[in-house]
């Protein structure tokens, strides 16, 4: 926790910017910006994004979190037998160099966590990303007088909030958790043991292929489509009312399936690279794909593994937010604060 006072956290995604205040123990305010020309410079977007927020919030002076997308940086877990503790470094550096094309050290900032260590043998999750990629998320949040405390990986956030969460479940806390976390781009999926990270896998799905799909079959542009998401509903018992139809949700399906196909794997690969145990639990998040129903689909798909994660085990208070629209409740819903709350709830615990 920082010696001085924390004003929030905000989320840098791939579709658009979440912000968060805290301020006497409550959540004052949430607010966000999607994008909307997804296939433009992200940068350009980032500072078009926060030149809207800064008209509608005070940003100047605060004090913030920052997460950014796990694709922005390379992750590696890396495991040795007999190196020397003080040999360590010098060695991940030059495997870094080896496993990341163009990887230069001076080039990068490197995070180091230890996920198991002793006299024999040793395991490490490296997260880097190239200094110049942060210069320039730095160089716009400073035009706007933020204050950077930190900057870290979105599945880090996430992986803090649910070590807070289990250690305040009056269940066992020693579980091997996978968390599926699905965004606009991307789905991560990752291991976490007693609250370190120590596998990290990122698949090409994410809710953008569901807007594709409803681009091709309704021939809407990105913007229509993306609010037609936010209408249609999975249910494998859902009665059709065209051949056009048919034909989409047999494309959404097929993606569905394509996913859960990846999931069955890495809960395969993980449990065969666990030292102890197996997966125990499941946490399936992330609003990026925006589809009614898809929640109850993965649930129905991992029934003894699936577990909820529940925003109101962490003990904060929300103010009452008003929403203009229906669909921006739904653009805020607990499955899409969890980044924010991840980068917010460590600091403020």
């Amino acid at each position: 926790m920082f010696g001085f006072k924390i004003d929030g956290a905000i989320d840098i995604g791939n579709s658009g910017i979440k912000i968060i205040f805290y301020k006497n123990k409550k959540i004052e305010k949430i607010d966000y910006i999607k994008y909307t020309e997804i296939e433009e410079d992200k940068l350009i977007l980032l500072e078009e994004s926060l030149e809207k927020l800064s008209k509608k919030i005070n940003l100047k002076g605060k004090n913030m979190v920052v997460t950014l997308p796990a694709t922005k940086f390379n992750t590696k877990t890396l495991e040795y037998t007999n190196i020397k503790n003080d040999e360590i470094r010098e060695k991940i550096q030059v495997d870094l160099e080896e496993l990341i094309s163009g990887y230069r050290r001076e080039d990068y900032v490197t995070q180091i966590e230890t996920i198991y260590e002793d006299e024999l043998y040793s395991k490490y999750l490296v997260v880097t990303i190239l200094e110049e990629e942060l210069e320039k998320i730095i160089g716009i949040l400073s035009n706007f007088k933020i204050r950077i405390l930190k900057i870290i990986p979105d599945f880090i956030a996430i992986n803090n909030l649910i070590d807070i969460l289990e250690q305040k479940s009056e269940e066992k806390i020693n579980e091997n958790i996978m968390v599926v976390d699905v965004g606009s781009e991307t789905t991560k999926i990752f291991m976490s043991t007693l609250g370190v990270v120590n596998m990290l896998r990122i698949i090409n799905i994410g809710g953008k292929d569901f807007t594709e799909i409803i681009k091709e079959h309704k021939m809407l542009g990105f913007k229509e489509a993306e609010l037609e998401k936010y209408q249609i509903e999975i249910d494998e018992n859902k009665k059709y009312n065209s051949q056009g139809e048919v034909a989409m949700f047999k494309d959404f399906f097929s993606l569905l399936e394509n996913l859960k196909e990846q999931i069955e794997k890495s809960i395969e690969y993980f449990n065969s690279n666990l030292s102890q145990g197996e997966i125990t639990k499941l946490y399936f998040i992330g609003g990026g794909m925006m589809l009614k129903g898809v929640k109850e689909y993965f649930e129905n798909s991992f029934k003894s593994l699936y577990s909820e994660i529940k925003l109101e085990n962490l003990g904060l208070e929300y103010k009452k937010i008003g929403y203009k629209k229906i669909k921006d409740k739904k653009i805020l819903s607990e499955l899409q604060l969890i980044t924010l709350m991840g980068a917010l709830i460590k600091e403020v615990k």
